[in-house]
């Protein structure tokens, strides 16, 4: 596995990055301030649409293993997620008017179901991919692999800011249709330049499947499953609750400007990346990805502890530190728990398992900004002052990746493959 290939397979995370932006940042701001849509509105029909695609994540992974196209079991369901992805793209800024203008029901649901289409897309193409990274690098190497492409998602997700501001620098929808379309030619070609020739064709016919509901039975049935499933949940849960209230806490308990606050996602950004280079290269081939993951969550504990203290004391300079800190402890929870998650599977049924793990991280991220609103405000609601009230969170968020650390603890890569070699039967009786 050299560089090269490595840097041209993340060029797909670069625009997946970009696309992240531009749908979930630039058009949920759009509806709300341009548009005048309602704000609990957007979240259902954007959010709730995207994050439900997930749960086609296992059927589809389990029919990648199974259902080679033309003898390539990945490439060609990355392609056909990205392809919807990029449509549904181009086609957003035209949705998200139609929704603003007519309002109602009805297109509250076809909206709705345009991002539920554009969530299944992604998801597709994304438990597609990680398992055509987890077929192709032996265990020893998949830390530097996810350090590399997860790397480009960053430079991806910077990408999409600076082109979004540059691209709407004077807001009107025609520059918006525009930029969006033009974004998906981008990121489409992107893809193809990533995806060229990185997979080798199978020769032999594809194997029995079995049905799927005898591989999801198998799936969780064993107990190093059902542990790993729930501290992706919980961890992840635990470490995105932040993302709504980070700069809203800035402005309103340390008194920041926009521009300030502007700067956590920089400050954020740079731990993030410092890490995932850190442990990727270093860190992981000498102490395991367990130890670098728990690490990441133990740094994410103390770094939350001291954004509850900032808050309190209403200290900028150690907000700012904090968030750093938060930066370098997702950074490694990302680049050991990613190459962890690919470990966390067997040959022949990689895409079922990536799905699984997939699935998890929707399940966890979907709701985390709804439950870090809903936290403060009751806390607010119980009598607290606006810095009690993100304090409280941020301990929880603390609290939540500690329950995370021992669910890990739970978890071994040879335990789990013991249990699903046992388990394995179900699915030999299940096939004709």
């Amino acid at each position: 596995m050299t560089r090269p290939w490595l840097i041209r397979l993340g060029l797909f995370q670069l625009g997946a990055g970009a696309i992240s932006v531009l749908l979930l940042g630039v058009l949920n701001r759009v509806l709300r301030v341009e548009m005048g849509a309602d704000l609990f509105l957007i979240g259902v029909v954007l959010g709730g649409g995207h994050y439900l695609g997930a749960l086609a994540a296992i059927p589809l992974g389990y029919y990648s293993d199974h259902h080679p196209i033309h003898g390539l079991h990945r490439i060609p369901y990355v392609l056909i997620g990205i392809t919807v992805v990029c449509l549904t793209l181009a086609a957003a800024p035209w949705v998200a008017v139609q929704l603003a203008v007519n309002g109602g029901w009805l297109w509250a649901v076809a909206t709705f179901l345009f991002f539920l289409l554009e969530g299944i897309g992604t998801y597709v193409a994304g438990t597609a991919y990680l398992s055509l990274i987890a077929d192709r690098t032996p265990e020893a190497e998949r830390g530097r692999a996810v350090a590399t492409v997860w790397t480009l998602l960053m430079v991806g997700i910077l990408v999409g800011v600076f082109y979004s501001v540059l691209a709407l620098k004077e807001y009107s929808f025609t520059a918006l249709g525009v930029s969006f379309a033009a974004a998906a030619c981008a990121v489409f070609a992107l893809a193809l330049i990533a995806l060229w020739r990185q997979e080798k064709k199978e020769t032999a016919p594809p194997q029995p499947s079995g049905s799927l509901r005898a591989a999801v039975q198998m799936l969780f049935a064993s107990r190093q499953t059902r542990y790993f499933f729930a501290f992706l949940v919980v961890g992840l849960f635990s470490t995105f609750m932040q993302d709504v209230i980070l700069e809203p806490f800035g402005g309103e308990v340390l008194g920041l400007s926009v521009r300030a606050t502007s700067l956590f996602n920089a400050y954020l950004m740079a731990g993030v990346i410092s890490a995932m280079w850190l442990g990727g290269v270093r860190l992981i081939p000498r102490y395991g990805k367990a130890t670098v993951t728990a690490a990441g969550a133990l740094a994410q504990v103390s770094a939350f502890a001291l954004l509850a203290l900032s808050s309190l004391a209403h200290s900028a300079w150690l907000a700012s530190a904090a968030i750093v800190a938060l930066g370098f402890g997702m950074g490694l929870f990302t680049v050991g728990g990613v190459s962890l998650m690919m470990d966390m599977t067997q040959s022949s049924r990689t895409g079922l398992f990536v799905g699984a793990w997939t699935l998890a991280q929707a399940l966890a991220r979907g709701p985390a900004a709804i439950a870090a609103g809903g936290l403060h405000d009751l806390a607010r609601v119980a009598g607290g002052t606006p810095a009690t009230a993100y304090a409280a969170v941020f301990v929880v968020e603390a609290a939540g990746l500690v329950l995370a650390v021992w669910l890990l603890t739970k978890v071994g890569v040879p335990r789990f493959r013991q249990e699903i070699s046992q388990l394995g039967t179900v699915l030999a009786q299940a096939m004709d």
